[in-house]
């Protein structure tokens, strides 16, 4: 068995010596007193520490079987990304070739036409066109199946690929080959911004209960929400199940109007907590049109993160509105990325977000009041039947379209059921 290798104190002292004066060069005092980071190289656990950590890496580069494996940057990256992915699942480490690809995909923007594929027996179908959008001001309609994109065929395409070549840079055009009633038409279509409504859906049935579907927050929503509930509410609503599942997020500013529609001006939604004062904030509702005061229900699921649970968990919390459905994804922090000196990157939570009792969502995210399950299946099968479109229904059975037939959206049955029990029950509604 080899000995342990021990390196001379002198030699140790003059590494740290060396690195604290490395790291001094560039920074005024002032910098070097207030940054944490900065002030660290002054601190006696971190040389300990970073001492423990040398010693490792240098036993395991020497000593470890596979010289591919135990190169100093192989061990140094791994040993990096097993330290910051295991603060939480937010957090994250960037090699310098991942980081550049962050920074490239932060800055890029990618332009469509406005429409949604999908592939059935007879090929990739067109089924939805953005209202206002490149598509539709260029004569697309849903039903239409698409043939060729820039005069190549994509039957044979997956349609991920097919949606990569439809998309490209702004003002730029593509050539889209289309069937309509089985005779073919070619259309030049200007690639540019597409604005989708974030109110995906919303309705009033004949009990008088509004839905009404948001799919993210964006700086549209409150305007589009407000047309909405103005809409419901000249139809007689007199309950209402807002579906904030799939709901992914977004603007907290736009979560916050949002919750405005059905809570009191200045009441506190969420508050911001870093490790300095210096990063607390708190968000409060502004007066908002209209104000809505009937009954109601939030759908969520294990989709609905961020900015969408602290809708829920506010509405919930504050007994504005009942919870249904599955635990949200947990998402309530705020990351930061920091470029490091190899240009490789962390991406650490910095801050995070407190409902008015003091809770938090971070990791555990919201526990719906009432628990309804949908299976992983029946989740995709109401996902792909949000598309469906009255004007398909010309052509095409649902079977064919979709390849299964209809499934009951249970938990948007339970709601309704929940808001009625609500009516009837006083001490739920309070």
């Amino acid at each position: 068995m080899k000995g342990k290798r021990v390196l001379p104190k002198k030699f140790i002292l003059w590494i740290i010596g060396s690195g604290l004066i490395s790291s001094l060069a560039g920074f005024s005092f002032a910098h070097f007193w207030y940054n944490p980071s900065s002030r660290a190289w002054i601190e006696i656990e971190f040389w300990q520490q970073w001492l423990r950590f040398g010693e490792t890496l240098r036993l395991s580069h020497v000593e470890y079987h596979d010289l591919n494996q135990s190169k100093y940057e192989n061990l140094t990256d791994q040993a990096i990304n097993g330290m910051i992915s295991n603060l939480d699942r937010h957090s994250s480490y960037y090699t310098p070739i991942q980081y550049k690809a962050f920074q490239e995909d932060s800055h890029r923007q990618y332009f469509g036409i406005g429409i949604v594929i999908r592939k059935i027996k007879e090929g990739v179908l067109i089924s939805k066109v953005f209202t206002g959008g490149p598509a539709e001001d260029s004569g697309l309609q849903v039903g239409d199946l698409i043939l060729k994109v820039s005069g190549q065929s994509i039957a044979d395409l997956e349609l991920s690929e097919i949606s990569s070549k439809i998309k490209g840079v702004a003002g730029s055009s593509v050539m889209i080959e289309i069937s309509r009633h089985q005779v073919t038409h070619r259309l030049d279509v200007k690639r540019g911004q597409i604005q989708v409504s974030t109110v995906e859906r919303y309705e009033v049935d004949k009990n008088q209960t509004g839905y009404l579907h948001l799919i993210q927050f964006s700086s549209r929503s409150s305007d589009e929400v407000s047309s909405a509930l103005t809409a419901m509410i000249k139809q007689g609503m007199k309950r209402l199940i807002l579906d904030l599942r799939d709901n992914s997020g977004g603007l907290l500013s736009s979560a916050i109007e949002v919750a405005a529609f059905f809570l009191p001006a200045d009441q506190l939604v969420v508050e911001l907590k870093g490790r300095d004062l210096e990063e607390f904030r708190s968000f409060r509702t502004k007066p908002a049109f209209p104000k809505i005061d009937v009954p109601m229900v939030v759908l969520i699921n294990e989709s609905s993160a961020s900015a969408s649970e602290i809708v829920a968990g506010a509405l919930s919390i504050l007994g504005r509105a009942k919870t249904l459905g599955e635990k949200s994804y947990g998402k309530g922090s705020v990351q930061t990325v920091f470029k490091l000196s190899d240009q490789s990157g962390l991406r650490l939570t910095t801050a995070m977000y407190y409902f008015p009792d003091g809770s938090t969502i971070h990791e555990q995210g919201v526990m719906p009041e009432y628990l309804v399950e949908c299976s992983d299946e029946n989740e995709s099968k109401l996902r792909i039947q949000r598309n469906f479109n009255q004007k398909l229904m010309e052509d095409y059975e649902f079977d064919d379209l979709f390849g299964f037939a209809p499934i009951e959206d249970v938990q948007r049955k339970e709601a309704n059921r929940v808001l009625l029990e609500m009516e009837s029950s006083p001490s739920l509604h309070e």
